[in-house]
């Protein structure tokens, strides 16, 4: 994950990166649409905590896309005192969303969860109705809770993009 936002980015991370995060939305998109109850009408990428200068690389990817909702653009806040922390004062949203919103939250990476929660606190508090969050990659400590059992449990499974990224089965 580090390489595709590297300066200069590594192309084969990039590529993998970006074949990721397509294939989820390619594939999987309507199964948040379908678990909610709604279909998507908006994305958002989870910005870097705190703010840091110029594009994050997940924005610009997905815009390569022209995916067929309007973007709701989340901004970080310049100063945080824990980023990790769960917090409502993280992120802003450029504008309110109309009722009945469902927002796909998309990032890069999820390591504790507080930055795409944080996000999802944001969106809901401009309106939206429904937030579902797709993650390309999660960072695992084993040291952390049951991540070294998991890891031991999944280390020869191979990835299938065919499974779906919110019930880890068939889709619905």
């Amino acid at each position: 994950m580090r390489g595709y936002k590297a300066q200069p980015p590594v192309q084969e991370h990039v590529s993998v990166v970006t074949l990721l995060i397509f294939m989820g939305i390619a594939l999987h998109s309507r199964c948040a649409g379908t678990l909610v109850g709604a279909p998507i009408t908006h994305w958002a990428t989870v910005p870097s905590l705190p703010r840091k200068p110029g594009e994050h690389p997940l924005g610009t990817l997905l815009r390569s896309f022209a995916l067929p909702w309007p973007e709701a653009t989340l901004t970080a806040a310049e100063r945080v005192s824990d980023a990790r922390a769960l917090s409502d004062q993280h992120f802003g949203v450029d504008r309110p969303l109309p009722p009945a919103s469902s927002v796909l939250l998309i990032d890069d990476t999820w390591t504790t969860g507080g930055h795409a929660q944080s996000a999802v606190m944001a969106l809901r508090a401009s309106g939206a109705s429904h937030v579902s969050v797709m993650v390309a990659a999660r960072w695992l400590v084993p040291s952390f809770g049951d991540t070294s059992q998991f890891l031991r449990q999944r280390a020869n499974t191979d990835y299938n993009v065919l499974l779906c990224p919110w019930t880890g089965r068939d889709c619905p």
